[in-house]
């Protein structure tokens, strides 16, 4: 039968070795090419060749134990009169998921890459996006039927890539034994080797116990009733881990692009639009005037609060009256972060993450600084900036643009660390590249 070319969800690893106390099989040298300073990793990089995909990475499946208990707190523990409970939530999920997302990342050999060109214009597509959805919650447009419809096709495939690793590791420990087999070999596996997957894949209860367990928990998320803000952060975290996946940028100077066009769309919207809404109210004058200006303070605020569009886009945590009445949106019920404050920074760390691994493994065959050590000092600065943002959002009484602290010090921690190591020029002059960018 000829192979047909179908998308295929590349976020599912297939089986997976340690490097843990095990042997490897030799492979071939680093297939690299030096273009002056610049280090061009190619698809069979060591950045997606650091481990084979037998086994669940250990520190992985701790990040998801991580994920799962802070849930499990928020839900039961954690009290909602206290305006510091959402700090360490939604530090320990934002930073789980990251890890989780970069780390998986690392084993995916297909990641679409993000262009420098695509990263300069994010921010301008981005509003012109954000300034539809304000629109569109403003006219009151109803377009829950279609985005439930949507987001239950995106939850239960983000859901089905997130929760495989772990559940496959519950069933290896189990001895789970295979249904049987199912001929995949029409589902063409890489276009650039033109690999297929097995005329015998394995059918095992796991993998039919993760499909399930994910269907049913986007169904409950979109058509449950409950509005349960857990339900909202797992599914949250299932779409931050799997864009993280999925996506990577594709050079240090493409994620600088790209954190610090975010950072000024980002303070426009959250600080900016406010200002210009109202002079433009002012100008209208009556009804009309008053239609267009935010509830909340900021079109941000407005998009990211209005019950029009209710998605997991964002992690949330419950605050009381009390709590609440001392914000400037004291009318939700939640305390936030969005999704973009996570995945955004999420991508530059997984990019040092890669760059870590070509830094330690250069040195070895003497090629780079070897240094090491970018990927736990970018978690640290991004965790940090957290607080500096929930400090900032506390002295205020406002709502913060969290790449405003986020950026400057998720950047900054990757140039100390590569100063440090004298290899700021490689950092600068790294490039990662995806499966279709194999030449010269």
């Amino acid at each position: 039968m000829r192979p047909v070319r179908t998308v295929r969800p590349r976020g599912v690893p297939t089986l997976g070795v340690s490097s843990r106390g095990r042997p490897r099989r030799s492979r071939p040298p680093l297939p690299t090419r030096r273009h002056g300073r610049t280090l061009l990793i190619t698809p069979r990089s060591r950045a997606s060749e650091t481990e084979t995909d037998d086994e669940p990475q250990p520190e992985v499946l701790s990040a998801y134990a991580l994920l799962f208990g802070t849930l499990g707190l928020g839900e039961f523990v954690l009290p909602t009169n206290s305006p510091i409970s959402p700090l360490p939530y939604f530090g320990a999920l934002a930073l789980a998921s990251v890890f989780i997302g970069s780390k998986r990342g690392l084993k995916n050999r297909e990641v679409e890459m993000i262009s420098l060109s695509q990263g300069a214009s994010a921010p301008v597509f981005l509003s012109f996006s954000l300034l539809g959805l304000y629109g569109i919650q403003k006219l009151e447009i109803d377009l829950q039927t279609f985005l439930n419809g949507y987001f239950l096709l995106l939850e239960t495939v983000s859901g089905t890539i997130s929760l495989w690793l772990p559940l496959k590791a519950i069933g290896a420990a189990t001895g789970e034994k295979a249904l049987g087999t199912v001929d995949l070999s029409f589902v063409v596996k890489s276009e650039r080797t033109g690999e297929t997957l097995p005329a015998d894949q394995p059918v095992r209860p796991s993998a039919l116990l993760c499909l399930a367990v994910a269907a049913t928990l986007a169904y409950l998320d979109r058509y449950g009733g409950q509005d349960s803000f857990t339900l909202n952060n797992l599914e949250a975290s299932f779409l931050v881990t799997t864009w993280l996946e999925l996506l990577g940028v594709n050079s240090f100077r493409t994620a600088t692009a790209l954190l610090f066009g975010l950072l000024f769309y980002d303070v426009l919207w959250v600080f900016g639009s406010g200002p210009l809404l109202r002079a433009a109210a002012s100008a209208l004058g009556g009804e009309q005037g008053e239609a267009i200006l935010p509830k909340y303070g900021s079109v941000m605020a407005d998009v990211a609060m209005s019950p029009v569009l209710s998605t997991p886009t964002k992690f949330l945590f419950p605050r009381d009256a009390a709590v609440a009445a001392a914000a400037e949106s004291s009318s939700f019920d939640f305390s936030l972060l969005g999704l973009g404050d996570v995945l955004i920074p999420g991508l530059l760390i997984g990019l040092l993450l890669r760059f870590e691994g070509r830094a330690s493994k250069g040195s070895e065959g003497g090629g780079g600084g070897g240094g090491g050590g970018y990927f736990a000092p970018a978690l640290f600065a991004y965790g940090a900036g957290l607080l500096v943002s929930f400090a900032a959002s506390f002295v205020s009484g406002k709502g913060q643009p969290a790449l405003l602290y986020l950026v400057p010090l998720t950047v900054g921690s990757a140039l100390l660390v590569g100063t440090k190591n004298k290899e700021v020029g490689e950092l600068w002059s790294f490039q990662t590249s995806g499966e279709d960018e194999e030449r010269d």
